[in-house]
C-alpha cells in the first residue's frame, strides 16, 4: 500500500498507509464487544509506535463519514462497528500484517479491561503529616465497597506500582484475600 500517512513516531513495522490504519481500526472494532473511545485507541497505537495519533483520529472520522462505524448514543467519539464496516474489515483485514493486528488487539483488550477496573475500584495515595505514604485500594460493586485495604509505601514509586498492579487485576487480590482469610 502507498505510504501516504504521517509517520512521525511510527516505529519499524508500524503503519504508514492511511488505508492500513483504517483497516486496523475496523479490525479492532470487529474484535471487541464494547464501544471504544477513539482518542484512547489513537494514543495507544501512538505510544506503541504502531501509527501516528493524528492519522488514527482521522481514520475514525473518515470511517464514520463513510458509514462503516457508528458513534454511540451516550458518547461522541466512542465508536462501534456496524455490519457494513464488519464486511469491509473482514474482507481487507489481511492487508494489515498479522503481528500488527494481534499486538494492537491485545493492547486494546488490556486497555478496555483497565478502563473497567478503574470504574470498579477506587485507589487513593495519600501523603500523611508524619511523612508516610499510604495507598488505599477499594473494590466497588453496585456503589458498595466490598473490599478495602491500606498499605504503607516506602516511596512514591512504590505507591504508584501498588496502584498500577492493583488496577491490572483487582479480582485476583480479592480472591486471594478471601481464600487466605476463609481457610
Amino acid at each position: 500500500m502507498e505510504k501516504d500517512a504521517i509517520s512521525v513516531n511510527v516505529g519499524k513495522g508500524g503503519l504508514k498507509s492511511t488505508a492500513e490504519i483504517k483497516i486496523l481500526v475496523l479490525y479492532l472494532l470487529m474484535n471487541v464487544t464494547e464501544p471504544v473511545p477513539s482518542n484512547q485507541i489513537a494514543d495507544l497505537l501512538h505510544v506503541e509506535a504502531i501509527a501516528n495519533t493524528f492519522e488514527v483520529n482521522d481514520a475514525f472520522v473518515q470511517l464514520h463519514k463513510n458509514s462503516l462505524i457508528d458513534e454511540t448514543e451516550n458518547s461522541s467519539e466512542c465508536y462501534v462497528i456496524n455490519d457494513k464496516g464488519r464486511d469491509v474489515g473482514q474482507t481487507l483485514q489481511s492487508s494489515v500484517p498479522f503481528t500488527v493486528r494481534e499486538k494492537s488487539l491485545k493492547l486494546l483488550k488490556k486497555m478496555l479491561q483497565r478502563n473497567r477496573h478503574m470504574k470498579e475500584t477506587e485507589i487513593v495515595i495519600s501523603h500523611e503529616a508524619d511523612g508516610t505514604i499510604k495507598v488505599t485500594c477499594s473494590a466497588i460493586e453496585n456503589d458498595t465497597v466490598v473490599m478495602s485495604f491500606t498499605l504503607q509505601a516506602t516511596d512514591d514509586a512504590q505507591a504508584i506500582r501498588i496502584r498500577e498492579n492493583y488496577l491490572d487485576d483487582p479480582a485476583i487480590v480479592y480472591r486471594t484475600l478471601i481464600d487466605m482469610l476463609t481457610k
